[in-house]
C-alpha cells in the first residue's frame, strides 16, 4: 500500500508515520510512504502512484482543499484523508470526496478506525475476475461491471455494461461466485450490484436506470446491506 502525508508539521507527520508503522505490524500488512512538506511539493510528483493521501488543510502556499482539487482533475478516485486542526473545514473536505476528516491531535484508536474503513474501501475496488460458462461460450467479467442479475425457471441472466449473458443454473450458485463483491438479493429473482444502486424509492431499487422490485421479505435485509455498503462497511 503506497501513502503520500502531505503536512507541513514533519512532527505531525512523524506521528502519523509511526501509527501506520504500528498498524501495519498489527494487521500484517506492508506499507511504503512518501513525504511533502506542503500541497505544492505534492502536486509537483507523480500524484497517481498512492492508494492513500493523509492530508492536513492548513498549510502554506495553496491549501488542503485546493490541493485536493487540483488532485481530482488527475484522479478521481484516490483515497483521501483530511488530518487537520481546522473542523470548520470539514464539509469543504467532503466537497472533494473525502473518505474522512481527523482532528489533530490525533488518537491511535481513532486513526486505525479509519485505517480499516480505508482498507474495506480498497478491497472493494479490488480487480479481480469471474468466469461465466454461458449459452454462447465462456466470458470472463469483472464483478464491477454487473449491474444485477437475474433469476428466471433454470436460468440467471447477468446483465452487464457490455450486455446480457445467460447461464444455466439457480440463484444460490450466483451468490456464492459474487460472494465478497457487495452484492445483495432485493427479491428472489434479482441479486443487486449494491456500487450500481442509484436510489430505492419505495418498493423499487433503481440500479443505474433500470427499475427492480423489492418484496417485503428481502427489504429489511437489503437495506441493512446497502447502508452498509455506502458507510464502507461491506468487502
Amino acid at each position: 500500500m503506497r501513502i503520500a502525508l502531505v503536512d507541513d508539521n514533519p512532527q505531525d507527520a512523524q506521528v502519523l508515520q509511526g501509527y501506520l508503522d504500528w498498524f501495519s505490524r498489527e494487521v500484517g500488512l506492508e506499507w511504503s510512504y512518501a513525504y511533502y512538506s506542503d500541497g505544492q511539493a505534492f502536486l509537483n510528483g507523480d500524484t497517481c502512484q498512492f492508494d492513500l493521501i493523509v492530508m492536513d488543510v492548513d498549510m502554506p502556499g495553496i491549501n488542503g482543499i485546493e490541493t485536493a482539487r487540483l488532485l481530482r482533475q488527475r484522479d478521481p478516485d484516490v483515497l483521501l484523508m483530511f488530518v487537520t486542526n481546522m473542523p470548520q473545514y470539514a464539509l469543504a473536505g467532503y466537497a472533494v470526496d473525502a473518505l474522512d476528516y481527523l482532528i489533530k491531535p490525533v488518537a491511535y484508536g481513532d486513526f486505525t478506525l479509519k485505517l480499516q474503513k480505508t482498507l474495506r474501501y480498497l478491497r472493494r475496488d479490488r480487480t479481480e475476475w469471474i468466469t461465466l460458462h454461458t449459452t454462447g461460450g465462456m466470458v470472463r467479467l469483472e464483478p464491477r461491471e454487473i449491474l444485477y442479475v437475474e433469476s428466471t425457471l433454470h436460468y440467471l441472466t447477468y446483465h452487464t455494461w457490455s450486455g446480457e449473458y445467460r447461464v444455466r443454473g439457480a440463484m444460490a450458485e450466483a451468490e456464492r461466485t459474487l460472494q465478497g463483491y457487495s452484492f445483495a438479493r432485493c427479491s428472489r429473482s434479482y441479486l443487486v450490484n449494491l456500487r450500481h444502486v442509484r436510489a430505492i424509492e419505495g418498493e423499487d431499487v433503481v440500479v443505474e436506470t433500470v427499475r427492480l422490485k423489492m418484496t417485503r421479505s428481502r427489504r429489511e435485509e437489503f437495506l441493512e446491506r446497502f447502508t452498509r455498503f455506502l458507510g464502507g462497511m461491506e468487502p
